[in-house]
């Protein structure tokens, strides 16, 4: 069987797809080209894509069990309605791992769309399994196209097959929206997606609380401490205050006690993705409003996001009955003898999953504090100089995000006690900061699987 190749980069998988005009080959592929690249350079251009052309940067986000089995518990749930004998689009595909799971769901074709130099190593697999010699469930039903939503090529290149009846993706970055991919998410909604299909996840929300953390605030304070000094006999005073804007523009990404917390969260910034505008990401504000739980200082925010994976309430057909979503109430990061159905499998390669429900699943993954670990983890913004606050009092606010060049959002913080009386110039009670989200740190000094329980166990705001 002669594979079909397109000069733009056209890929692989199953079997003939009859189009109105021409017909796309399913076979097998031998090449994956991007659509566009420049001359004499087949690399990635782009730090962005060159990250995640690699394996092992794969590997991390395929190991990341409490993600990837939740995206695993949302396809087979919803194989009923969102993939048996269905087409799938599977946008940034990365490692191909959605496509191989839509296919395990019964997709009849996958397409898989990625950016990056990873579509040559889907590729790799799938003429492998084409060629029958590995991964059977995959085999003459998935292909690759290399190239990014956003060209009109691409685009042509997708819908060759015609629109798609579910999209899967993995859009997601820190605070949700990090990457700006699901703007490419959503746009490929728009344009492949046919009316009533399925879109895996459906939502998102983004949470904030006020915590406390001496530690991390000073170890941030003394980063910009450094340039305070004669450094090889040259005096670098005069960037101390530049150095300690800076180091407080960052984003402080890793996990928190939840007893840091001093203060439930409020109200999430929530995005239904069947239904959200492009232009609803670009620039919004999230108000802030909450009762601090103990007198502390208030060092900045921490913030979280939460996953929802739902059916599309416009083509919902019923309600299923209790006991074919009982089986699926487990955790995806759970051992073995909490799957009672599973025998000898890994965390990485759990075993069969229960029938799925005639009329979905609806599946929930959280990045919060007292959630399984995600290699998203959680992210705090620090404030460069600390709101006192007595126990009982309000504290309201906004934060502020707008789109920037760097694949990334400015965040602008602005918090104040609510406390009444006088107010003064400048006023004690007011704190304004800016952020670059692009611009994160890392802090490692707390991992809740080591911790003491009484670090752990429930977000108590101040027991």
């Amino acid at each position: 069987m002669v594979s079909e190749v397109t000069a733009g980069g056209e890929v692989v998988a199953g079997e003939d797809v009859a189009m109105t005009d021409k017909t796309v080959r399913f076979d097998e592929a031998v090449l994956v080209q991007p659509i566009e690249r420049k001359e004499g350079n087949p690399k990635d251009q782009d730090f962005y894509f060159n990250f995640y052309s690699s394996l092992q940067n794969q590997a991390n986000m395929i190991g990341d069990t409490a993600r990837t089995g939740t995206y695993r518990k949302a396809i087979l749930g919803n194989a009923e309605v969102a993939f048996k004998d269905k087409v799938v689009l599977d946008v940034g595909a990365g490692s191909g791992i959605l496509s191989y799971l839509s296919a395990q769901a019964g997709a009849r074709h996958v397409v898989a769309l990625e950016a990056s130099s990873m579509a040559e190593k889907i590729a790799l697999l799938v003429n492998a399994s084409n060629l029958g010699r590995s991964n059977p469930h995959i085999k003459n039903r998935i292909r690759v196209v290399r190239g990014m939503v956003e060209n009109e090529k691409v685009q042509e290149e997708v819908l060759r097959t015609g629109k798609v009846d579910t999209i899967v993706s993995e859009p997601i970055g820190v605070m949700l929206l990090h990457e700006r991919m699901v703007e490419s998410y959503l746009l490929s909604r728009d344009l492949f997606l046919k009316p009533g299909g399925q879109m895996l996840p459906s939502g998102g929300h983004i949470f904030f609380a006020p915590f406390t953390d001496e530690a991390l605030y000073n170890d941030t304070d003394q980063k910009a401490q450094f340039f305070n000094a004669t450094l090889f006999g040259t005096d670098f005073r005069e960037l101390y205050t530049v150095a300690r804007a800076e180091v407080f523009a960052q984003p402080v990404v890793g996990m928190f006690p939840p007893t840091s917390l001093l203060s439930a969260p409020c109200s999430p910034k929530s995005f239904d993705f069947y239904t959200c505008a492009k232009d609803d990401l670009l620039e919004f504000s999230v108000p802030i409003d909450y009762v601090v739980s103990r007198t502390a200082l208030i060092h900045g925010l921490a913030s979280w996001f939460d996953l929802d994976f739902a059916p599309n309430p416009a083509s919902a057909t019923g309600v299923n009955h209790p006991a074919a979503e009982e089986p699926w109430e487990y955790a995806v990061t759970a051992q073995s003898a909490a799957w009672p159905w599973m025998s000898q499998e890994t965390p990485l390669n759990p075993g069969p999953t229960p029938p799925p429900p005639p009329h979905g699943l609806e599946v929930k993954l959280s990045t919060g504090p007292d959630a399984p670990r995600t290699h998203w983890q959680q992210a705090r913004l620090l404030l460069p100089e600390p709101l006192a606050a007595n126990k009982g009092e309000r504290v309201v606010g906004s934060v502020h995000f707008k789109v920037n060049d760097a694949r990334s959002y400015d965040i602008t913080l602005e918090m104040r006690i609510d406390r009444p009386g006088p107010e003064h110039q400048p006023n004690p009670l007011i704190r304004k900061a800016e952020y670059n989200l692009s611009q994160q740190c890392f802090n490692y000094s707390y991992n809740p699987e080591t911790a003491l329980p009484a670090t752990v166990a429930g977000m108590a705001y101040g027991a």
